[in-house]
Order: structure tokens, then C-alpha cells, then sequence
């Protein structure tokens, strides 16, 4: 088994450097964590320097979505066209970034947290002292759940859309399990069960962003970053949102928080990554992508 991980590492270590043009990385590796090949899809700065340690953001897909999503369905190539950044894009199938409750074999909060930082430095060197997590809706959830339950790890986090009902909300999921989600990407039954279980209440406690935030002091949490759509299918999203808010001016955390016209699609993702990622910039103290020429000038 340990020749095989060893070879899937030199199979995405070629696939890297093969591309070394190109700032889109992409391939897999074994996760011990997922006992699984997992995919991953990396944005590397537009005059990548592989002498130099760069800040990274782990940027999370939604529920039903994978590792191509945000440089496919978004302008995040040239949002981050000026700036000294790693963009990690993992895989995470509809895990709710998470260590599964019922399955060991599924660890993904180990998986991000542990496993994935740890083969992105063995390729492509970063500054583990700058690191950001966002994410949207499912990974919107994973990135302040993670951000929250890791809070010396993070220097940001980032929520669009973000599910963040879950794991408070799991008695009227499974009350309706037959119910689907906007956009008919089908119930979220199963996933909800694999990753939370139905009966533990302390398991739900320890990831329920709004019981975590209570817990932690102020000085220890990540700047945190949340936008939602008024108009988000999700209507229990806005709410949440405002209460989560609040509570983070309550307790005099670090925050921003976007409540602007929209729905739970990627032309709000594709709107709202941008002042996502702008400050995150100040608050990580991000440099400028420049070359021997200069700096891009849009």
C-alpha cells in the first residue's frame, strides 16, 4: 500500500511540472484520512516563483460540486491575477467537510485539516504561518466549521451562501428526508445521515458553528468574511446569517458581513468571491503577483 501512495504522488508530480506553464494545477492523491484518491485542483499566482513560499486559500465547493467548480463557473483566475496566492481547490464529495459520525473511512475534517496541507507543501511550498479557508454554501458551512474548530490555523475564513442551518436543523431535515434542495441537485438525506448521524447531540454541538463561536475567545478566531443573497432559495440562510452576525459583534469578533441582492448561484458567487479575496488581501497582508516587468495593472 505504501508503494502505491508513493507512486500516485509521483504520478501528480509530474502531471505538475509537465504544466509548469499553466497557472491551473490539477490531480490526485491518496488520503489516508478518506482512505481514498482524491482530487485536487490548485491556482497557482500568475508569476509563480517555486523558490518562494506562498499564503494559500482553501477554497471549498457546495454540496453536489467538486474541485472544478470555482475556475470553471468563475472569474477566479483573474480576480487573483495580482495577488501572491495559492488557490487550493479539493475534492470533498457531499461529506460537509467533516469527520463522518457513522463512517471511520470517512475523515474528511482530517482530510482538509491534516492530509491535503500536507501534500500541497510537499509540491508547491506555502506559508503555513498565511493560511484562509471560504467556501460556498456546503463549504461555506465546512469553512466556518473548520475555521472555528482549528482557530490558531486560520488567519481568514470566508462564507458564501454558506449552509449554516447545519447541524441545527437536522430534526426537520430528517422529518422531511425526501425533500431536494434548490436547484434539484436531490435530497439531502443521505449525506446529512452519513455525516452527522440522527441521535448524537453532542456530535452536533461540536460542529454547530453558532454553539463553537460561544466558545472560543475572540483574540483566538480567524477574520471572518460571510455574504448571502437576499433573495437565497435556502429562506432560513438570511436569517441565520443575521444572527450569526450579531453574535459575532457581540462577542467583538473580527468580521465583515455582505447582505446584498441575490440568489444561491454562481453569478453571486462569481460577484461576491471578489470582495471576498480583496479583504482578505489586507488582512493576510498579501503581496502583489509582480515579475521582472512589473505588476498586472487589471
Amino acid at each position: 500500500m505504501k508503494k502505491l501512495h508513493r507512486m500516485l504522488l509521483c504520478l501528480l508530480f509530474l502531471t505538475a511540472t509537465s504544466f509548469a506553464e499553466s497557472r491551473i494545477q490539477t490531480g490526485s492523491f491518496y488520503s489516508p484520512s478518506v482512505h481514498d484518491s482524491m482530487h485536487v485542483v490548485i491556482l497557482l499566482p500568475l508569476h509563480y516563483d517555486h523558490s518562494r513560499r506562498y499564503p494559500v486559500l482553501f477554497l471549498l465547493h457546495g454540496y453536489g460540486g467538486n474541485q472544478n467548480d470555482w475556475t470553471n463557473l468563475t472569474h477566479l483566475e483573474v480576480y487573483t491575477e495580482r495577488l501572491a496566492l495559492m488557490v487550493v481547490m479539493p475534492e470533498a464529495n457531499n461529506s460537509w467537510y467533516i469527520n463522518s459520525q457513522t463512517d471511520r473511512n470517512a475523515r474528511y475534517e482530517d482530510y482538509i485539516i491534516h492530509d491535503l496541507p500536507k501534500f500541497v507543501d510537499s509540491h508547491f511550498p506555502i506559508d503555513t504561518t498565511r493560511e484562509a479557508i471560504a467556501g460556498l454554501s456546503m463549504g461555506g458551512y465546512g469553512a466556518l466549521v473548520l475555521a472555528l474548530r482549528h482557530p490558531d490555523k486560520f488567519l481568514f475564513a470566508g462564507d458564501l451562501s454558506g449552509a449554516i442551518t447545519i447541524p441545527a436543523v437536522i430534526d426537520s431535515v430528517l422529518a422531511h428526508p425526501h425533500s431536494p434542495i434548490p436547484g434539484d441537485q436531490g435530497p439531502i438525506y443521505p449525506s446529512i445521515v452519513k455525516a452527522f448521524g440522527d441521535k448524537n447531540r453532542k456530535f452536533r454541538d461540536d460542529h454547530n458553528v453558532f454553539v463553537l463561536l460561544q466558545r472560543e475567545r475572540a483574540d483566538s478566531l480567524p477574520y471572518i468574511f460571510c455574504a448571502v443573497g437576499i433573495q437565497d432559495g435556502y429562506k432560513d440562510f438570511l436569517p441565520a446569517h443575521r444572527i450569526f452576525t450579531n453574535l459575532l459583534r457581540e462577542f467583538g469578533k473580527l468580521y465583515e458581513y455582505h447582505e446584498v441582492p441575490g440568489v444561491h448561484n454562481w453569478k453571486f458567487w462569481d460577484e461576491e468571491i471578489q470582495p471576498l479575496l480583496m479583504r482578505m488581501k489586507i488582512v493576510m497582508k498579501l503581496d502583489l503577483s509582480c515579475d521582472s516587468w512589473g505588476c498586472p495593472t487589471h
